[in-house]
């Protein structure tokens, strides 16, 4: 077999290899089922390079998915603010974080299986932690949208973390299952979108 062989970065580029090696790694996160089998080994043959080379830009296995998850909330924030940014009422500020959630979720879907899909085993403890804490602050942006609306008089939701936690769990769903069941005759994501935010939000001006 013929050695795959990887142009040397230039001097003054290690930032290029830095971000292969987090390609590499988002590409393998999003593939498997568990972060248990994703090894800096692994990492490394999937960016081409010796294991070594990692070390120079993380300090173990731990340092690199910590990085690509911090990454990849980043972008689903940023998704989600970017979204809302385009919407003047509460209302409309809601159905555009769940839309930019959604949007995220299914342009991609490694990302996404990295923060919120499959198993979590063998996640090192300051991963875990990111990830609860990330987690906990995306899910606070969508109650605390949900509470303008209740503030507004365009809600009738009498507890906005609870139905918040119902939204979540049903736009989770809209990313997730017609990947999984796509023979599904499924309505239009626009409509079944715009159908879970009423109702679950409990929107009283459509």
């Amino acid at each position: 077999m013929s050695e795959i062989r990887r142009a040397v970065n230039k001097r003054g580029q290690g930032s290029h290899l830095r971000r292969e090696i987090l390609d590499a790694a988002i590409a393998l996160l999003g593939q498997a089922g568990t972060d248990a089998g994703v090894t800096l080994r692994a990492i490394a043959r999937q960016a081409g390079i010796a294991a070594p080379s990692v070390y120079p830009h993380f300090a173990d296995r731990a340092a690199v998915i910590d990085a690509v998850v911090a990454e990849s909330f980043a972008e689903l924030v940023a998704a989600t603010h970017a979204a809302k940014a385009t919407a003047s009422s509460p209302a409309d500020r809601l159905r555009a974080i769940c839309a930019g959630y959604v949007r995220f979720g299914r342009d991609q879907p490694g990302r996404y299986r990295i923060l919120f899909e499959g198993s979590q085993e063998g996640s090192p403890p300051s991963v875990a932690r990111r990830r609860a804490t990330e987690g906990g602050a995306a899910f606070a942006g969508l109650t605390d949208a949900l509470a303008e609306c209740v503030a507004d008089g365009s809600s009738a939701s009498s507890d906005p973390a609870r139905d918040g936690a119902a939204l979540w769990v049903a736009i989770h769903g809209l990313v997730v299952l017609p990947r999984a069941r796509p023979a599904f005759d499924w309505p239009a994501t626009e409509v079944l979108l715009d159908h879970i935010v009423t109702s679950l939000g409990r929107l009283t001006k459509v």
